[in-house]
């Protein structure tokens, strides 16, 4: 089983406006309702690959009850600490005839000392349970800063693999933790190296340096180009097949998913990382985080290709 942290929850709401723009009254073409939050997202994808996830964080109020009333009816089990406030809304503006997405994100109100407490005492209790753990997303209001790296070395210490895709401060004292996987986008990963890497080579170098002098394995995603991995000293780029893009809203979180199967399943990274970026690939090309068909990943998967990147 996979135990999917997703410490900032959320309604994610994305409507379809065709001709978005600012100021004056418009009627979305249509709108959708889900369970959201990256992690969500991320056990969304895992279930629909096949695999057996689980949500936990925090909810709270009306909204929160249908976060977690929405997972279970999609199959998706729960294990949330309750919280005295409603839960967060995000927005997602799509624009059919655009280039871009806007994004509205609420921060979520502040999680109280106590519910900080109940929910590191139950990750304690129960992380053996699982196989691996992915922490994913913004930490909420409240949540200490080092929160991913205490529960890291709590499931390190009871040898279960550990992915952080995270940015900020929630990234930086979770790397002091020695995570097994990070999944940074291109921005991040040039913020965690200290200057820009505007080549696949100078991209793959960094990784590269990064998982040799740490121990941990990178996977830099690179939007409709795919994705980046390095192991030690062995880089690979994965690229999908050319497609429609829809949305890209969850695309990242599926690729941890797809990532997540494979290694579960005993492949090598690269070939884990292809089934990530052809569920990330899915996922762009369908409306709703994460709410890609499998039959539609199954036939992107055949398009992608997997190259060796060699040092200069």
């Amino acid at each position: 089983m996979l135990l999917c942290v997703n410490p900032n929850a959320a309604i994610d709401k994305t409507v379809v406006v065709p001709g978005f723009h600012l100021n004056g009254i418009q009627r979305p073409e249509s709108v959708r309702m889900s369970p959201g939050g990256k992690g969500c997202n991320v056990a969304r994808a895992f279930k629909t690959l096949g695999g057996e996830p689980v949500v936990t964080g925090w909810i709270g109020g009306h909204a929160g009850a249908f976060i977690e009333e929405g997972l279970k009816a999609e199959g998706i089990g729960t294990a949330f600490v309750r919280v005295p406030f409603e839960s967060r809304t995000c927005l997602s503006i799509v624009d059919p005839d655009g280039p871009g997405l806007t994004e509205l994100y609420e921060r979520g109100e502040p999680i109280p000392a106590d519910a900080v407490g109940a929910f590191i005492d139950w990750f304690e209790a129960h992380v053996a349970e699982y196989a691996a753990v992915s922490f994913s997303g913004s930490l909420p209001p409240g949540a200490p800063a080092d929160l991913y790296a205490q529960l890291i070395r709590l499931a390190r210490a009871r040898g279960v693999m550990t992915l952080l895709d995270s940015s900020g401060p929630g990234l930086a004292a979770g790397l002091s933790a020695g995570p097994d996987l990070i999944k940074p986008n291109a921005h991040e990963f040039e913020e965690l190296m200290g200057r820009p890497l505007p080549t696949s080579t100078e991209v793959a170098q960094a990784a590269r340096n990064w998982s040799t002098t740490t121990g941990g394995s990178v996977v830099v995603s690179l939007g409709e180009t795919g994705a980046l991995a390095a192991q030690g000293d062995q880089a690979w780029q994965v690229v999908p097949p050319t497609i429609r893009l829809v949305s890209a809203v969850g695309s990242g979180d599926s690729l941890v998913a797809g990532t997540l199967l494979g290694l579960l399943q005993g492949r090598a990274l690269a070939d884990a990382v292809a089934i990530g970026v052809a569920a990330g690939a899915a996922n762009a090309m369908s409306l709703g985080a994460a709410a890609f068909a499998k039959e539609q990943f199954e036939r992107v998967l055949a398009g992608v290709r997997v190259g060796s990147i060699r040092p200069d």
